[in-house]
Order: structure tokens, then C-alpha cells, then sequence
């Protein structure tokens, strides 16, 4: 028996950005819904009930695949407060740029359904009286009617059924969803003021007409991304100080690790393995992006021992944390703050691994010095592909070379005074745009100088 939450937007329009800054949300997201019957729960049995719902699995999505989208961008008064204010209306207070998103579909309505639910009967009541009480889905804007029932509704003409997916498909999206504990995941941030975007999942969906199974993502010698945020607001510090950046990093996480680094860190003694990647994140891939760096990051290789990725864990965000680095001198130190942040791209893990079933398009953010040097009967596309080989990426099946960016905000060159010359000796230092043969789950970091920040990809599209 078939459990479904239908919903009729009231105006037509659905109202609700989606994981990047700006973007739009479409298909709806399961964890949307959850998250409005949540603000609805008021006793014990709702959250036992609502507890019942979020380990019943990742529900299908029903809804429109045609769909218009707006984008408004306005000033709004912020909760933060400065002497000199900023806002006419309000005194004291600062007014922020935001851009939201919103698409209205063909239809009024879509539904997220379980299919292979069986709803005991007190659950089913709380959960429709709960979704009687909800009374928008996504922003205030965004008005709507939930009702919650042990059928189907009517599927309409043009709807298309999105699914849980473990193959590529041509239409495949990320969608944040349900799951165990995700109840007390909520309550908990919301009692400490923060947002659900903070306790996320998301899971590859794509229309269950419409797969096609291919081979399984390649993943890359990097799996986790540790990145900090530049504390805000400062000068903005030029993408061509990359190389400084990345090599003050490096030294300021030996020195936190202290004596008997392991060799996947300082890089000594662990050449037939990835080492640890320092890296400068530049703002890239949108249209206002001009390349200058707003973090740094530590790529961490997938087969590094649990023990030596504690210990480096530990040393650099445990309780004598990484906090500033002095590219230029302690007296301009510039403070640092831990952990990825989804509103802004660049500081977003997702920005630079990808989808989470990989993406087949990728393009240089950082150049690439490729690892062999040029020689007789060696141009650098071959040079180039190597390199990629090298890293464990599949045969290229498209490659640009350009000695020029690729890409809005794509650093063109480091500075000369900071790129170590031996590392230069007939080698090019090119952008690189690639396309494979198969999805690719990132970091992608490649060529002579990968652990220092140059060669970093970002993945555009996620096309199949």
C-alpha cells in the first residue's frame, strides 16, 4: 500500500532555491515537504510519526518536467548590525544583496510517494493532520495545500516520475532526502538558531523513464575536502597568489602536525601513493567570477590510514585549530574559518567533487603543468592526457588545451617569483577543458605540481 504526500500550489509558482546560491529548485525536494510537516509536528505522536516516515526509504518525485523559472534579485534588510547601518527603514542594520529563484510549472501540483509504504493507521492519522496544518512548501511565497493519503493521486499528462538512481542517467540531479535521525538532526540545529540546509543529504535522482545504465563513476586518489572560508570582509587577494597561498598552507599544517608527519602529508616517503593536495579555491564558474581566492583547502587521499587522518584532522581543526596564515607577514595574517559553506560556491565541497554520481565534463580552474616535459614527437595534448592517466582519470574522449583560461575566473598564470623553476624545465602550463568516456567523481587534481594547488578541475555540467 502506497504511501502519498500531494501538494497543489495555491498560486501556481513554487518558491525554493536550490543548493547553490541563486539557483532554482526543480524537481521538488523530498526533504522540502519533510521539513513543512515538521513545522507542523506539535506532540510526541507527530514526531513518532514523522520518525515512521524518515526511515521509510527515498521516495519517487512526481511532477512537471516543463517548467518556466524567474530569478529577482533585490536588497533585503540582514539581521547583522553596524554603527553606520545601511538600511533607511531600519536603523543599525545592513542591507544584503540576495537573488531568488522560483518555477512554475505546466501543472499546480506535484507529489513525493512511497511507494512500497504500509502506514500503520495511527501514523497515517498524524501524518494527515500534520500536513492539514502546512500551510507553504519551499518560501512563505510559495503557498500551499498538502494532503496526505494511503493512495495514489491521478498522475498527469506531462509528469515525470523521478526515482532514486545507481546509474548514470542523461537527466540526473541531486535531491535532498529524508533519513534516519533526521528528526533529531533538525530539532537539534534548529535549537542552536541554524538552518535544515546544515543536516542535508542529498541522493542522485533521474526520470525512471529515461535510464541508462553505464559504467560506475571512477573515483579519484581524493576523497574528503577540508576547506576554509577567509573571514570577511578584507581586500581581495588576486587568483595569481596561488602558489604563495598554497605553500603557506602547507607550512602551516606541518607545523600543527609537529614532529613525525606522516608521509601522505609532508609528501617524504609515500611516492607510490596520493599525497595530500593544498589548495587555493578561486571564485570560478559563474558569470560575475574574476578568479580571486576566497579559501583554502586540503584534498586528503582516499587510502590514507584512519589513524594518520585523525591525527591531521586533529591537528588542523581539533582544539589548537588552523586560524590565520601569514602569506606575507604576521602582522597581515588573515584569519580563517573552518568548514565548507553551501551559500557561497567557491566554499562548497559539492563545487569541486561534483555531483554524487560523478560528472563527465571538467575544466581547469587552476593551470595545469603537465608531469612529462616536451620533447621530439610529444605535442602537449599527449602530455596532457597522461598526466590525467596518471591521477587514475579514464581515457579522454574530448581535450581542449588553451593557453588562456576556459572558464569565468580561471586563474590564467601564478606568479612568476612564487613557481618553482625547476618544476617549469620544458613543461607546458596550459588550461585544460576534458570530457571522459564515463562520470568522474572529484577532486580532479592533475600534473607536475597538482599537490600545490595547480592543475585543480572543476566539473561543469553533469550532463552523461
Amino acid at each position: 500500500m502506497p504511501f502519498a504526500l500531494h501538494v497543489r500550489l495555491r498560486h501556481g509558482r513554487y518558491d525554493a532555491g536550490g543548493m547553490q546560491p541563486g539557483s532554482l529548485e526543480w524537481p521538488p525536494h523530498p526533504a522540502r515537504v519533510f521539513c513543512a510537516l515538521v513545522a507542523s509536528a506539535q506532540c510526541q505522536e507527530d514526531w513518532d510519526a514523522l520518525g515512521w516516515l524518515e526511515r521509510s526509504g527515498s521516495p519517487q518525485v512526481w511532477a512537471d518536467a516543463s517548467v518556466s523559472a524567474t530569478r529577482i534579485d533585490s536588497y533585503v534588510v540582514t539581521n547583522q548590525v553596524e554603527a553606520r547601518g545601511g538600511s533607511q527603514t531600519w536603523p543599525g542594520r545592513t542591507n544584503g544583496a540576495r537573488s531568488r529563484a522560483s518555477v512554475t510549472p505546466e501543472g499546480e501540483d506535484f507529489a513525493v510517494i512511497w511507494p512500497e509504504a504500509v502506514v500503520p493507521a495511527e501514523v497515517l492519522a498524524r501524518l494527515q493532520r500534520m500536513a492539514f496544518g502546512v500551510p507553504y512548501v519551499g518560501r512563505s511565497t510559495s503557498q500551499s495545500e498538502v494532503t496526505a493519503a494511503t493512495v495514489l493521486p491521478g498522475e498527469r499528462q506531462g509528469w515525470t516520475r523521478w526515482a532514486p538512481s545507481h546509474v548514470r542517467a542523461a537527466q540526473v540531479c541531486d535531491l535532498r532526502v529524508p533519513y534516519p535521525g533526521y528528526v533529531e538532526a533538525l530539532r537539534e540545529v534548529y535549537d542552536l538558531g541554524g538552518r535544515a540546509w546544515e543536516v542535508a543529504r542529498a541522493v542522485p535522482y533521474a526520470p525512471l523513464v529515461d535510464e541508462q545504465p553505464v559504467a560506475e563513476p571512477v573515483r579519484l586518489p581524493w576523497d574528503d575536502l577540508m576547506i576554509w572560508g577567509f573571514e570577511r570582509p578584507r581586500a581581495r587577494i588576486g587568483g595569481d597568489q596561488v602558489l604563495r597561498f598554497t605553500t603557506v598552507l602547507r607550512k602551516a599544517v606541518l607545523d600543527h602536525v609537529g614532529t613525525d608527519v606522516p608521509p601522505q602529508v609532508s609528501g617524504h616517503g609515500a611516492d607510490d601513493r596520493a599525497h595530500v593536495a593544498f589548495l587555493a579555491l578561486p571564485d570560478v564558474g559563474h558569470g560575475h567570477a574574476d578568479g580571486h581566492l576566497l579559501g583554502v583547502a586540503l584534498a586528503l587521499p582516499r587510502d590514507m590510514p584512519a589513524e594518520e587522518w585523525k591525527r591531521l584532522v586533529r591537528a588542523v581543526a581539533g582544539e589548537d585549530r588552523l586560524a590565520w596564515l601569514a602569506p606575507w607577514s604576521k602582522r597581515k595574517s588573515i584569519e580563517l574559518r573552518y568548514g565548507a559553506d553551501p551559500r557561497r560556491r567557491t566554499l562548497a565541497v559539492q563545487t569541486w567533487r561534483g555531483s554524487t554520481g560523478g560528472s563527465r565534463s571538467w575544466v581547469t580552474a587552476t593551470p595545469m603543468v603537465t608531469d612529462g616535459m616536451i620533447r621530439a614527437r610529444r605535442n602537449v595534448e599527449d602530455l596532457v592526457a597522461k598526466s590525467l592517466l596518471r591521477v587514475g582519470c579514464p581515457e579522454p574522449v574530448e581535450l581542449e588545451v588553451s593557453p588562456a583560461p576556459l572558464i569565468e575566473g580561471a586563474i590564467w598564470r601564478p606568479r612568476c617569483e612564487n613557481v618553482p623553476r625547476n618544476r617549469l624545465a620544458n613543461r607546458p602550463m596550459v588550461h585544460v577543458r576534458v570530457r571522459f568516456d564515463r562520470p568522474v567523481v572529484g577532486p580532479l587534481l592533475a600534473g607536475s605540481l597538482r599537490y600545490l594547488g595547480l592543475g585543480l578541475f572543476v566539473p561543469v555540467g553533469d550532463e552523461a
